[in-house]
């Protein structure tokens, strides 16, 4: 099941709890962001406020994948923390562009009824894009993700050329949600 909530709202709170640890699992522990780490297991940052919106995969109740939409006419990661990997390029910002951020799943193999995790989260993304009106996606990821996303359906284009920024290669770049529905089918 997929669940969407926006904001930190006290109605989300038992939820909101299981994203931080799962977070903090996915990118303190396991990819090793050590800014990151706090002593309380919770990853949370400047950018989990009210115009956030989380996307969270249960299965028996527990996250086993995420990811975040933050608004691009507020401050977000691109703006605020690493604008150095656009090369002096402008990205897209406005109120129908959002910035995609913290997408982790908790094992590449995980699936539900058949369909990896990693694609019930791209395509659920997506159809809440379509449907929300919002017209594209920035983000910074490793370029061997660009398959995946073009694969699942999303058009991609870079913004800038690939940057190293903390030992890691970053490609910032805009996706397109598809113009037509997406189905989710069992892989092998």
């Amino acid at each position: 099941m997929m669940k969407i909530c926006i904001g930190n709202s006290r109605a989300n709170a038992v939820l909101m709890e299981k994203i931080w640890r799962f977070r903090h699992q996915q990118f303190v522990e396991r990819r090793g962001w050590q800014a990151l780490r706090k002593s309380d297991r919770r990853e949370i940052d400047q950018f989990d406020h009210d115009c956030a919106i989380h996307f969270s995969v249960l299965k028996n109740d527990a996250v086993i994948g995420y990811s975040r939409l933050l608004p691009t006419v507020q401050p977000h990661l691109l703006s605020s923390v690493y604008p150095q990997i656009m090369r002096g390029q402008k990205w897209p910002r406005s109120h129908d562009v959002f910035e995609w951020t913290r997408w982790a799943v908790a094992s590449g193999d995980e699936r539900i009824d058949g369909v990896r995790v990693s694609r019930v989260l791209m395509i659920g993304l997506m159809e809440f894009c379509r449907v929300a009106g919002i017209t594209s996606l920035i983000g910074e990821t490793h370029p061997k993700l660009i398959n995946s996303l073009r694969a699942n359906g999303w058009q991609t284009h870079l913004l800038s050329e690939p940057s190293i920024f903390e030992n890691e290669l970053v490609v910032p770049l805009e996706v397109i949600p598809s113009s037509a529905p997406q189905t989710l089918k069992a892989t092998s």
